[in-house]
Order: C-alpha cells, then structure tokens, then sequence
C-alpha cells in the first residue's frame, strides 16, 4: 500500500513535469507526399520546428501536417493521452517509436467513429509505455485547419468528458424544450412564424452537436459522406431559416426594401447547400473546393453585416422583434466571440465558459428570442379577443338590424291590410249593405261588390308573394325572379332586362338561402322603382362555381356616396352580412345607380 501510494505522488508531481519538458514539433508537408518513415529521418536531421504555441492553426491550407512528439520518461507514459481537441480532421494517423515506427492507430471524419483510439467527442491518442517518440500526422487539406494540443491525463481526461457530457445533455434538453414550446405556439396558432422558429432552433441544436463532435458520435457514426460536411450544412440552414423566421417575426411584407435581399442571399445558400451536398468526393476538386469554402464565411459575413445593419435600423424606428432578435443575436456573438479567442490562446475564461460558451450563446439566444415569440403570443391572444368581441358588437348590431327589418317589413303589412284590404273591404260591405236595402236594384251593387272582392284577391294574393314567394315553392327561384319582374315591367313605367344564368337545380339549395337571395333582388327592384326614377333597369342573377353574384344597374338619379350604405340601403346590407357576403355599390347623382353582391353558395341538400 505504501509503494502504491508513493507511486500515485510520484504520477502527481511526474505528469506537470513532462508536459513542461515534451514539447510538440511540427513539419508542413505541402506537396502531401511524405511517408512516416521519411518524416521521422527529416524529424531526426532537425527539419522540424518547435510548435509554439501547442496549437496547428494554419487557417485554409493545402498542406499535410507531421507533429512530432518526443517523451523523455516511459514510467508515466502510460496514463497519460494526447488531446487533438478538434473533432474535425479529415485523416490521423498515430505512429509510435519503440525498436521501431509502428502505426498505432488511423482515424478522422473519413473514418468510422468506431475507430478512434479512445471513445472521446474529438480526438484522444494514448501514450504507451516503451515509447520514445510519437508522430502525428494531421490531414485535412483543402480546408480550415485548427487544432490545440495538449497532453492530458487519462482519468483527467474521463473525468472532464463525463462533466461536459452532462452539461451538453442539460443545454440539449433546454433547447428542446423550447423547440417543443415553437411547435406548440405552431399548432394552437397555425402561424408559420413559429413553425420556422421551430426548425430555426432544431437546425442550431444540430449544428452545435456537430461542431462538437456529438452529431459524429451518436447520429452519423458510420457515414463518411456527412461528417466533413455537417457543419457547413447546418450553418447554411440556419441562415436560410433564420432569415425565413425573421421574415415573419419582423412582418416584412413585400413592399419592404428588406424583402428582395432576403430572397437574395436565401436563393444563394440554398445553392451553396445543394454544392454541399452533391454526392462527389470534393477533396477531388482541390483549389475550386477550397475557393468554395473560403467564399462561403465572407459572403455569409457580407450577408449578416447587411442583416443586422437593417435590424438595428427596424429597431432604431421601434421594432419590438429586431430589438429583440438583436439582442439574442448579440449575446450569441459574444459567446462565440470569447470561446474563439480562448482557443486562439488569446483570453483566459473559466472552464465553463472555455468549453460550453458557443452553446450557452445558442441557449441564450433561443431563450431571449423565445420571451419574444411568447410576447408576440399574447399579443396574438389579446387581437385575438378583441376581434371576437367586434365580432359579437357586429353580431348584435347585424341582429338589431334583421329585427327592425321585420317590425318595418310587419308594420308595411299591417298598413297595407288596414288601408287596402280594410278599406275595400268595407266598400264591399256596402255594396252588399245596398243589395240588402233595395233588392230590386242589387245588380249593379253586385257588379261591384264582384269586382271588389277580385281586387281584395289580387292583393291578398300579391302580400302573400312578398311573405313567401309561393313560385320559389312551386317552380323554382329562376320562376318567381321572372314573375315579380313581369309584374314590375307589367306596370309601364319602367323597362326591365333580367339575364338569369344557372340555378337549374336551385331547390338542392336550403330554402332559407334561396328566400334570402329573392328578398335581396326584391328588395334591390324596389328601391329602383321607388327611388332612383329610371327608365330603363338590368337584373343579372347568376350562379358560378362556389358563389353567385347579383347586380342591379338603372339609369335614374343616382345616391350620394355618403348615403349608399349602410342608410339606404341597410337591410340588403343585412341580408348579404347574414349570408357572408359583399356589397358593392357604384353610384353618382344623375349617372344611375348600380349594386353588385357576391354570395358564397351553401352546401346543396
């Protein structure tokens, strides 16, 4: 127990120690034809230089990179790890120095996640004992290469991996959460904002998973296709649907100066996103695929400085979304900001913020973004109200309306059976009175009181037309429209055209629907012959696919604008409102007057 434990010290104070003294040493290999062994004899001639500090960042690069590794002490060697934290490399080779250069291991994004020396989110190399020196050599030509080496403990190593497991698992969870809260929004609004919203903040959950490695591990561990190309991917698709969201979120309408670079720069990157994923090997494209790669951050650069100059203008005019898109935005960029810089070796931040800062700048966004998308909710919520308590005042009011409607319409009738039926009535009366009187001298009495009662006939017969059209009952609405125009054109005092078209199968219509629709006509005829003293009138009734349309024109005097709705004409008005209609009504004095309704068509029978 003793040996053990001043063994243990010993590991403590020995590991410290050799990351001082085992320095990294790197050599370019810019034609890409070096093998191990030529690249050990070149390290072994001193053609390799000191790599200061322990970070590869060539930036785009056409090279292949050797880095040597020389380890003074084998007793330590063996808990001890390599650490490229990238989880980006195209190809890695791992070659160890013992009698002699031996390949140790072959892994990358071509090659199945299975094959990594150690079961890490980047790339972890074990140091095994008897070796002297290690090489590495790191290929990932035609792209961005950056990785930062350390040589790190294994149990340290594990430690640290379980902690940002579970911290990648809590800010996973939260951002589902509020993808599950857009789809919500999505299904009880049916607003596509929030559905773009939604597969706005899947396709930043997807991206961070792939910048760290975790999209490789647990969603395409097998692909060679995909890895190398994910993160472009999603950086694509976010763009595209970022700007699809704020489309929405920010209301911009086709009129707005915003509209067409929009449509722009998405057109663009759903080209570049096609070019991704086009099923061909690109490292076979060389320089073009890298031209490519190089232009996609400074066009997308281009394309945010514009985006966000027009968001700071919107939120400088008081736009509550760009205020609050910037915001998330922002905080965001900072993340990234600071995570880049420490990995640079520029800042130093605390562990967290070091490892976890790009995705807690994601939570961040969503969450200020989310605040205002549940804003935006309520606001919806409240207009929302509002419009169905408008809509119940216009209810009301439109009931009001049918009601005073039929107390008129009642109040006609009563006149008309008080002093036309009523009054001829009682002259019948007398005739027959003067038939009782005089006997002998009845004949002309009963002439009259014949001719009387024929008369009250007709005009029973006529209210009884305009209570219920017994034509529409009996023939058809098409025969009861010909009817009550025959009658008026019967008159002499006016000249009427009727065009009627369709309604050969009119009784499949509900009754109340087809009552409705004659009144309307009626009611417009009327106005006609009572009001506008024309000569000459066009009736057109005529029933299209889903709606029927009718329209009255005379040549008479004509309304003022101010009095054609809803005064004058205030109970077709409540009739076309009561069928879900529109009225439209053009008139000026002495040009005539023409009426033009359009009536959706109910469900046939």
């Amino acid at each position: 127990m003793r040996r053990t434990w001043l063994l243990a010290c010993f590991l403590l104070n020995f590991i410290p120690l050799l990351r001082a003294q085992s320095g990294f040493y790197v050599l370019e290999d810019t034609p890409r034809t070096l093998t191990a062994s030529k690249a050990l004899e070149i390290y072994r001639h001193g053609g390799f230089r000191q790599l200061e500090p322990a970070y590869l960042n060539p930036g785009f690069t056409t090279s292949v990179f050797w880095i040597a590794l020389p380890v003074r002490d084998t007793v330590a060697a063996k808990e001890l790890v390599l650490l490229a934290d990238n989880p980006h490399i195209n190809h890695l080779e791992w070659y160890g120095l013992k009698d002699s250069l031996q390949l140790l291991a072959v892994t990358g994004d071509f090659h199945p996640f299975r094959q990594r020396p150690l079961v890490h989110n980047a790339f972890a190399f074990p140091l095994d004992r008897g070796a002297q020196l290690y090489l590495l050599k790191v290929d990932k030509h035609n792209e961005s290469l950056q990785a930062p080496l350390t040589i790190r403990g294994k149990a340290e190593l594990q430690n640290s991996q379980g902690g940002e497991m579970l911290v990648n698992g809590v800010l996973t969870g939260i951002v589902l959460l509020i993808i599950l809260f857009g789809l919500f929004l999505f299904i009880t609004t049916k607003d596509a904002v929030y559905g773009w919203y939604a597969l706005y903040v899947t396709s930043m959950l997807l991206w961070i998973w792939a910048n760290k490695g975790l999209g490789f591990r647990y969603l395409w561990p097998d692909s060679y296709f995909f890895p190398s190309r994910a993160r472009p991917v999603f950086v694509l698709t976010n763009l595209v649907l970022a700007l699809q969201f704020l489309r929405g979120f920010m209301n911009i309408r086709k009129g707005s100066w915003m509209r067409r670079p929009f449509t722009v720069f998405q057109i663009t990157w759903l080209a570049l996103l096609a070019v991704m994923l086009w099923p061909v090997d690109y490292t076979g494209f060389g320089v073009i695929s890298l031209y490519l790669q190089t232009s996609l951050p400074l066009f997308s650069l281009a394309a945010v400085i514009f985006v966000t100059a027009g968001l700071v203008t919107q939120a400088i005019k008081g736009n509550t979304a760009a205020s609050v898109y910037l915001a998330g935005s922002g905080a965001l960029f900072l993340c990234v900001l600071l995570e880049n810089l420490y990995h640079l070796g520029k800042i130093t931040l605390p562990e967290f913020w070091a490892h976890f800062g790009m995705f807690t700048g994601v939570v961040l966004e969503m969450i200020i973004i989310t605040f205002g998308l549940a804003a935006r909710f309520n606001m919806y919520r409240k207009e929302k109200e509002a419009a169905l308590l408008a809509m119940n005042l216009q209810q009301k009011t439109l009931t009001d309306t049918i009601v005073t409607v039929e107390e008129n319409e009642r109040k006609t009738l009563a006149d008309r059976l008080h002093d036309e039926i009523g009054s001829m009535l009682s002259l019948a009366s007398l005739q027959l009175g003067a038939v009782q009187e005089n006997p002998m001298g009845s004949e002309k009495q009963l002439q009259n009181a014949g001719a009387l009662l024929k008369d009250i006939s007709h005009t029973v017969r006529t209210i009884s037309h305009q209570l219920t059209p017994v034509a529409i009952e009996k023939y058809g609405l098409l025969r009861a429209v010909e009817d009550m125009v025959q009658l008026a054109n019967a008159s002499g005092k006016i000249q009427i055209e009727l065009v009627l078209l369709g309604f050969t199968d009119a009784q499949a219509y509900p009754r109340n629907f087809q009552h409705t629709v004659y009144r309307i006509v009626q009611e417009l005829l009327q106005n006609v012959l009572r009001h506008a003293g024309a000569s000459h009138a066009l009736i057109q009734l005529i029933e299209h696919e889903d709606t029927c349309s009718v329209m009255v024109e005379d040549n008479g005097k004509g309304i003022d604008a101010g009095t054609t709705a809803p005064g004058l004409l205030r109970s077709i008005h409540s009739k076309v409102a009561y069928l879900e209609g529109a009225v439209q009504i053009e008139s000026a004095p002495g040009r005539g007057t023409m009426v033009n309704i359009d009536l959706p068509l109910p469900a046939k029978k």
